[in-house]
């Protein structure tokens, strides 16, 4: 009989693993708050959100913040799977955009934990933009000169 599959990590699982109890602070970005059912109205997105959050103690896909990684100090993202599939909104792109402008402001490396499903459907081109504001956040960091790693999880 095969054996059951490990249970996935959470995002804040896996930044306990890597900072190893040496601490995380995590961070937020301003808060912003989104027409009902998001911004193409999509009937009972506020419901999916809310129950996300209930089943997971998140408030979105993304946490992040800083930390140290073995004797190195760092900026953290780590994505939530069980809150709707790790999937990217607009308050997903907040909390990447911020995390991204946290390492460049302190002039440190980022280390993405990434578990995602893709682009939030409820959404709609408003996720997919998000894709491009953190594009943008990582070639602002590349020409800064500072390291990014992403760490795929699963499942990606």
């Amino acid at each position: 009989m095969p054996a059951e599959p490990a249970p996935r990590m959470t995002a804040r699982e896996a930044i306990a693993l890597l900072t190893d109890g040496t601490g995380f602070t995590e961070h937020r970005p301003p808060p912003r708050t989104l027409p009902p059912d998001g911004p193409l109205g999509w009937a009972g997105y506020d419901a999916a959100r809310e129950r996300a959050a209930e089943r997971t103690g998140e408030e979105e896909s993304v946490v992040y913040g800083a930390g140290v990684v073995g004797d190195r100090e760092c900026v953290l993202l780590s994505f939530e799977f069980g809150f709707l599939g790790g999937s990217l909104g607009q308050l997903t792109g907040d909390r990447l955009e911020a995390a991204y402008e946290l390492a460049l402001s302190r002039r440190l490396p980022l280390l993405a934990l990434v578990a995602t499903g893709g682009s939030r459907m409820q959404e709609g081109m408003v996720a997919l933009t998000q894709l491009q504001r953190v594009a943008a956040a990582s070639t602002r960091l590349r020409a800064a000169g500072l390291p990014q790693i992403a760490v795929v999880r699963d499942p990606t």
